[in-house]
């Protein structure tokens, strides 16, 4: 035979009932013929003819599959395992940055929050995770945390964090923003330092938190400071420079004088270790249109009304794309709530869906004024004249 020999398990060609057996050929290499007979249990009767031993075969057989199979299992486990590392690390992982760029497509559109009050006098506001769940189901992407107090315990910093983590949990983006009303009341050296001071101690608190949380360094520059650029000006340049020892790469908005107004953009000077990390809050109609008072530029919706609002927009995207600087509306407000309230749920929708419009049409995200006028935190759940108009903007 010159490819193999034909083996058989008895010598009496029979196997245990009799029968003849199934006869397999085994392809062996004649210069190790003995050996590798002997290794598949195979041993010489008479001249080219051979008996099988299939005990010694089967264990031979046993032997090299068991010893795959442990293999196999051994590099599946190693596999598993370095796959549930890698899923952890990438699920567990931070951006070390986010550029503006990226920032702005992530707010889309938020709105502000009282869960800190309204002023000093009020250090606590209404607050639920379940209205956090509810934001997110509606739509909402990112949420406005506006403090008022100076003095933060370690009991605010852990109340704090775990409103920041519940937004982060249900893909909230928040944001931290400084109402600093002494200042803007009496900007002077003193109450610029407190505000650094207070920029300090928030930074480095927040330092490790995750790149997702911006700062807002001033909520509205009104009343004295509205008028008082160069002093605008220089406490931004100390707050981002005091914010950078810590925060190298964290997203820091600054706000023009004149109320925010986007006619005030112009005013701004970039801080000089802004580090490219910087956007600008603009925003009108915060308190929402006037039916009485020409000047909000919106009364009913006239065409020429609706042409002011364009203008404002375009003014504040062509100053984004002159400096560079990528741009967030912080509040605006469909109704008049601070005054009566005096637009029908159907002019609101009629206003809010053209602001939304017109700040889609740039990419600008905004975030609407303000989370109590919208939802009952004791019934938990959005008050129901007003759930047609946030359609009307998240949906």
């Amino acid at each position: 035979m010159q490819n193999g020999v034909w083996i058989c398990n008895k010598k009496s060609g029979l196997d245990k009932n009799g029968k003849a057996p199934i006869m397999r050929r085994i392809t062996v290499n004649r210069t190790n013929e003995t050996r590798t007979l002997r290794l598949l249990g195979v041993k010489r009767c008479k001249k080219d003819t051979f008996v099988f031993n299939f005990n010694r075969f089967r264990w031979y057989l046993y032997c090299d599959y068991v010893s795959k199979i442990n293999i196999n299992k051994i590099m599946r486990r190693l596999f598993i395992s370095l796959m549930l590392t890698l899923t952890a690390f990438i699920a567990n992982a931070q951006p070390s940055a986010i550029t503006p760029q990226d920032y702005q497509q992530m707010l889309k559109k938020g709105i502000d929050v009282d869960w800190w009050g309204r002023s000093e006098k009020n250090k606590y506001g209404a607050y639920s995770e379940t209205a956090v769940k509810r934001f997110a189901q509606q739509g909402i992407k990112h949420v406005r945390f506006r403090l008022h107090h100076y003095r933060f315990t370690d009991e605010d910093f852990k109340r704090l964090f775990s409103q920041i983590n519940t937004c982060m949990q249900n893909d909230l983006i928040p944001i931290i923003a400084f109402s600093a009303k002494p200042y803007k009341e009496n900007p002077n050296a003193e109450e610029h330092e407190k505000v650094v001071k207070w920029w300090k101690i928030m930074a480095e608190r927040c330092k490790d938190l995750s790149p997702k949380v911006s700062f807002d360094l001033i909520v509205e520059p009104s009343d004295k400071v509205k008028k008082d650029v160069a002093e605008l000006n220089s406490l931004y340049e100390d707050c981002v420079a005091t914010i950078r020892k810590t925060n190298p790469k964290r997203i820091i908005f600054i706000a023009p004088p004149k109320l925010s107004h986007p006619e005030g953009l112009k005013y701004l000077q970039t801080p000089s270790q802004s580090n490219s990390y910087l956007m600008a809050e603009w925003h009108f109609y915060a308190a929402g249109p006037s039916k009485t008072n020409n000047k909000k530029r919106w009364t009913s919706g006239t065409a020429e009304e609706k042409q002011q609002i364009k203008k404002s927009i375009k003014v504040a995207v062509d100053w984004q794309k002159e400096t560079g600087i990528y741009t967030w509306v912080g509040a605006w407000m469909p109704g008049d709530y601070n005054k009566d309230d005096n637009y029908s749920v159907k002019e609101q929708i009629e206003f809010a869906s053209f602001m939304t419009k017109q700040l889609d049409k740039y990419g600008i995200p905004f975030a609407i004024n303000s989370d109590d006028k919208f939802y009952d935190y004791q019934a938990e759940n959005w008050i129901s004249q007003y759930k047609d108009l946030l359609d009307s903007i998240f949906m």
